[in-house]
């Protein structure tokens, strides 16, 4: 009867709780960690965003120009918050980074009759990662280990993953093409059930599109930057409970970033695919050595919005 009970929760949980775009817990793999990655709807596989490419592509953590560390809170839909935290160290033609990514919903009845509640319990992600990246001219490599853990009731996995990228930056480093797999490995078995890993291939490309002064006494340096991202899933998932999809459709996303005089960014993203949430928006706020980041995510099926909070400081 628990068994069943617990096979009955996980499938609403599933549903319910996460209403991602495939449908599993953890899923929060795919869902960009940081203010910065969901202020661009995930269009990260060739965007420089600092220590969150551990988990988009360690091949771009290379390619920053400072040392940061970044920290994000994200209220998301159905009382899940997502807690992020990660620090990026350049040598030379190297990095090596370290981060934490956690998902956690609290406060969900335990029944196993009809009646008063038998207790509460959570449901909890944890990733905890790290990565190492290296540069040879023109060309970035990098690879990001991850140890994951899952509970859900009292019922608790372990696991780990492996994810791979390369880059390339070309036309004097104002464009970068990149790809990564994410996400290849497994997880033991949750009771009787192991959870599929959110495997993924990608592809993205980031450019420098168009760079100008404003008028007026105060001229300010504006450069407005495209990124654009194609992931594809390597495993079929199940067909979500909200949206028509083909169990291996793709996703394709591109987003706008507005850099004013390196003091202000203005974002905006828009994801093509079986997705609750195509529109994304952020702002930051860059006060040297630290930049405050902003995102919210609306989500099309009347869940709810998600908010996300950032600090990234650079050394």
């Amino acid at each position: 009867m628990k068994r069943l009970v617990f096979l009955l929760l996980f499938s609403i949980i599933g549903s319910e709780l996460y209403a991602q775009d495939t449908g599993s817990g953890l899923d929060f793999l795919n869902i960009g960690p940081s203010s910065r990655l969901l202020s661009i709807s995930e269009a990260s596989t060739a965007a420089k965003t600092g220590p969150s490419a551990i988990y988009t592509n360690p091949a771009l953590l290379v390619l920053d120009s400072q040392s940061s560390l970044d920290a994000s809170y994200s209220l998301w839909i159905s009382n899940v918050n997502n807690q992020f935290a990660a620090v990026n160290f350049l040598r030379n033609r190297s990095a090596y980074a370290f981060g934490v990514y956690n998902s956690r919903s609290d406060g969900f009845e335990a029944r196993d009759q009809p009646g008063p509640p038998a207790g509460d319990f959570s449901i909890g992600y944890l990733s905890i990662s790290g990565a190492a990246a290296y540069q040879l001219g023109a060309f970035s490599a990098g690879i990001t280990g991850q140890f994951l853990r899952e509970e859900v009731f009292q019922f608790r996995a372990n696991g780990y993953s492996i994810s791979t990228g390369a880059a390339v930056q070309l036309f004097d480093e104002r464009v970068v093409a990149a790809a990564s797999v994410k996400n290849l490995g497994t997880m033991e078995s949750l009771d009787e059930i192991s959870t599929t890993l959110p495997a993924t291939v990608n592809a993205g490309i980031s450019a420098d599109l168009i760079e100008f002064v404003t008028p007026g006494e105060n001229d300010l340096p504006v450069l407005i930057s495209i990124y654009t991202d194609w992931s594809k899933p390597i495993e079929e998932k199940p067909t979500s409970d909200f949206i028509d999809r083909d169990a291996d459709e793709s996703f394709f996303s591109i987003a706008m970033n507005a850099d004013i005089a390196e003091l202000f960014y203005i974002q905006g993203g828009y994801r093509f695919g079986p997705t609750e949430r195509p529109f994304s928006f952020g702002l930051g706020l860059n006060i040297e050595p630290v930049r405050v980041n902003y995102a919210i995510v609306p989500f099309s099926t009347g869940f709810g919005t998600v908010h996300s909070f950032g600090l990234q400081y650079f050394f």
